[in-house]
């Protein structure tokens, strides 16, 4: 990761008390000074407006994620601390109270000077002698627009930049700190999943890269032309309720590309894509629908929910349920398309009571949202013995392979991050649907 080069202490101290506002029209008649001093009173009241209260997101170093932490800072100099994450309080929630104040040193200095239980785990030696190794002083660098931007005091000292970036919160957003925490767990549940490998980042020129590691938000980046091995980047990563920010720009971008833009923070859209706000078009989706459709470590099961399933797909599946009970004196479960593992094959698979089946198909990827299945019963490879009992016993199980290798099938899903679930439609008759998940 690229680290960059600290301003003086001098010109430092002069840029952060400039970025207060002056009731004094030649800001140049004060000394550095009584600047620095105004500077310190303005942050101090600006934490506390409009109940004072803001989310902090949080990096401890570069090698693990980002953290959210909510700050409510009061007047008498006391500060409520709320977070939840593993290393806390056995990853539940917890709050507590310690002090606070905006001090001199390297220009306006946020500094957490008592101990809080919910936030110095993270700058406190811990039984390995280092810890995480953050910080609890923060160098102020700008207000604007309802943010705070800090940089860490102790890894700066280190010669390391870590940024962080505060976030003024309301009441009407969240009524309680543990409000939002619990709808960050839902929104971290639903944004990606640890089943889905080969998220794409696609630039502005149309570069595209392969991420994975999302979910631990610790992502590696490759470009698609290439390998993981071979062109590897790493970049950590803190999710909140309405996006991703990695702790640094994705300068590496730059690399393949000069007029590409160094990413860093990325909103969620409608569609679960992520967007970025600094250049308005690098966005991170999910993997192509008939890509995810076969990456190996997934099963797509058939829906029996109400509606999910219909035309021939609804009534074979009803007419093999029927059958199995004449036939096997069985209860019928479910069907699946996905591959097997041990054989590295494609496969319709089932269970029939206590009986599991597979009927091994091919398929092709005809574009991004195409797939087409062919099956060949005579191959002696066709059937495992209860795919090939089924196949032959059961009129409608044949029929629904016959239904799969008689079309192309659209891939369609709401959410282009996880896509699961996502609809199968016949491409001659979109009464011939099933909705699939994992």
């Amino acid at each position: 990761m690229k680290k960059y080069l600290y301003l003086s202490v001098l010109v430092m101290a002069i840029s952060m008390a400039s970025c207060a506002p002056s009731e004094v029209e030649d800001i140049f008649d004060e000394s550095p000074a009584v600047r620095l001093d105004n500077a310190i009173e303005y942050y101090t009241e600006y934490l506390q407006q409009d109940g004072g209260r803001w989310l902090m997101e949080y990096f401890a170093s570069a090698d693990e994620e980002g953290f959210n932490f909510i700050m409510t800072f009061h007047d008498d100099g006391s500060v409520n601390i709320s977070g939840q994450n593993e290393y806390v309080n056995d990853g539940a929630f917890s709050s507590d109270v310690s002090t606070w104040e905006v001090v001199s040193n390297y220009g306006p200095v946020l500094s957490f000077n008592t101990y809080n239980k919910v936030f110095h785990t993270f700058s406190s030696p811990q039984s390995d002698g280092t810890g995480h190794g953050g910080d609890y002083e923060f160098i102020i660098l700008k207000a604007e627009d309802n943010k705070l931007y800090l940089r860490g005091k102790k890894s700066r000292d280190k010669g390391q930049v870590i940024d962080m970036v505060m976030t003024r919160l309301s009441t009407s957003d969240y009524p309680t700190d543990e409000d939002y925490f619990n709808s960050l767990a839902a929104v971290r549940k639903a944004a990606f999943s640890d089943r889905i490998n080969n998220y794409v980042l696609t630039t502005p020129s149309g570069k595209r890269y392969i991420c994975n590691d999302v979910t631990t938000m610790l992502w590696s980046f490759y470009p698609e032309t290439s390998s993981l091995l071979d062109a590897g980047e790493y970049m950590n990563a803190i999710i909140t309720t309405t996006g991703v920010r990695f702790m640094e720009p994705l300068a590496f971008l730059n690399e393949y590309d000069e007029n590409d833009v160094a990413a860093q923070n990325f909103e969620f859209q409608p569609d679960g894509s992520l967007l970025c706000t600094d250049d308005g078009a690098t966005t991170i989706e999910g993997p192509a629908l008939a890509d995810l459709f076969e990456q190996t470590q997934l099963g797509w099961m058939f829906s029996t929910n109400s509606g999910e399933m219909g035309g021939r797909f609804l009534e074979l599946f009803n007419n093999i349920v029927s059958e199995a009970k004449t036939t096997y004196k069985t209860t019928f479960n479910w069907l699946q398309l996905g591959y097997e593992p041990a054989k590295a094959k494609y496969r319709l698979y089932f269970r029939n009571g206590r009986y599991y089946g597979s009927i091994y198909v091919s398929h092709e990827k005809l574009d991004d949202h195409t797939i087409k299945f062919s099956f060949n019963p005579e191959n002696p490879d066709a059937f495992d013995n209860n795919g090939k009992s089924h196949y032959n016993n059961l009129p409608s199980m044949k029929a629904m392979v016959e239904l799969l290798c008689s079309d192309t099938y659209t891939l369609t899903s709401n959410n282009v991050m996880v896509s699961n679930p996502m609809t199968m439609t016949s491409a001659s008759n979109s009464a011939n649907f099933v909705v699939l998940g994992f």
